[in-house]
């Protein structure tokens, strides 16, 4: 009698290892070269166990569901991504993938053929993390530092699935160290005035005033361009920002707003006013350079020939004008003026979602989660002051 012939989904009985384990073999296709079957083992703890699993991989070979894990290197596909896949994302975002590629990703993991790569390896390599030093603080790894160095992962991992080089990510299911909200600085109402007298005559002090009463970010201010600027509707376009300069390669000039979210609001009218007095004083500066003159960007804030104002010298400004108001040991940054402004805002009664909006926030939950401690304070004295007026009533009836 003639041997039959094996059919893919065939597989032999299961078999007991030294290790304890239990073994099956699963014909899932043939080798186009030589003709010979492939096989792949199957694994249990029981007999029953690794008959079961045999069944669901013999099931997706005769569906032609069964996929054979593909042996790339996670650092090979990581090029192949950063290369064809992010061509439409910002150049920052970008720069900011490459690094965590290069610096965490590739090391620990870049030899592992993406095929193979497990929930538990992901685990591990986030753990590690955990415990790993920034080569710049020398001090642990921030729990932000490693979510977005797995978001790098996560995404990466996506676009394999994606094209099916892989069935599934297994860094979707990773758990991450919880990111501790940021403390954030706010100038008091004494520390505000004094402030706002400070600045007068500084050099930055136009920029300063905006921060102030509008709480546009540092980047925001130093890109915003004249035709931004609305003055017969009192409106102000937040549509780009000035990009930082971090070295030879980086993108310079003006690039999308921080979550490419474009805003429109409107201001105070001192803030208009300002703005005129700024477009005066620049065509001072522009009559008296002369031909040097070169502001092609159209910005509201140059230099004395018209070039862009560099962020790091309004922020050494920021921290002399903090050196003088003995305020430097209080930890304030330029973008405590943005924090200023919000919470100025709430308890002028300000409704969230329009200063949400104002300010680009993603959702007015994020705003609420940033400043829910000023709602917070305020409805626990909004509680006081209806306690007291209660009590006054009840006395005087």
């Amino acid at each position: 009698m003639p041997r039959k012939r094996a059919t893919n989904g065939a597989g032999m009985q299961p078999r007991q290892r030294k290790d304890g384990l239990w073994e099956a073999r699963v014909i899932v296709g043939r080798d186009a070269i030589t003709g010979k079957y492939i096989r792949k083992s199957v694994y249990g703890k029981t007999a029953a166990e690794c008959s079961r699993n045999a069944r669901k991989m013999t099931v997706k070979v005769d569906k032609g569901e069964y996929k054979e894990p593909c042996k790339m290197k996670l650092s090979e596909w990581c090029d192949i991504w950063l290369k064809d896949y992010t061509p439409n994302i910002k150049d920052s975002s970008r720069r900011n993938y490459q690094q965590n590629i290069e610096n965490y990703i590739k090391p620990a993991l870049g030899k592992i053929e993406i095929g193979k790569l497990e929930p538990h390896i992901v685990q591990g390599f986030i753990t590690a993390l955990q415990e790993k030093e920034s080569e710049k603080t020398h001090k642990p790894l921030s729990a932000k530092t490693i979510k977005n160095v797995h978001g790098t992962l996560c995404k990466c991992l996506t676009e394999a699935e994606r094209v099916s080089y892989i069935q599934r990510n297994p860094a979707t299911k990773a758990l991450l160290p919880r990111v501790q909200g940021k403390e954030i600085n706010v100038l008091d109402s004494g520390e505000l005035k004094r402030f706002t007298e400070a600045i007068i005559g500084e050099k930055s002090e136009d920029i300063f005033f905006i921060a102030v009463n509008t709480g546009m970010r540092l980047s925001e201010i130093v890109g915003l361009r004249w035709t931004r600027v609305d003055f017969a509707k009192n409106e102000i376009t937040v549509d780009a920002q000035m990009l930082l300069d971090r070295g030879k390669d980086s993108p310079k000039g003006l690039g999308t707003p921080k979550g490419n979210r474009p805003r429109k609001f409107v201001t105070a009218l001192s803030v208009m006013n300002r703005l005129r007095a700024i477009k005066h004083k620049q065509l001072e500066k522009q009559l008296a350079a002369g031909e040097l003159w070169d502001n092609s960007l159209d910005l509201v804030f140059t230099n004395e020939i018209g070039q862009p104002i560099l962020q790091r010298t309004v922020e050494k400004h920021f921290k002399r004008i903090m050196e003088k108001l003995l305020l430097a040991d209080m930890g304030y940054t330029f973008h405590d003026l943005r924090h200023t402004f919000t919470v100025e805002c709430i308890k002028a009664g300000v409704d969230v979602k329009t200063l949400s909006e104002m300010l680009g926030h993603k959702d007015v939950a994020f705003t609420l989660n940033v400043y829910g401690h000023v709602t917070n304070e305020m409805q626990l004295d909004a509680a006081a002051r209806i306690e007291n007026a209660i009590k006054e009533r009840v006395q005087k009836a």
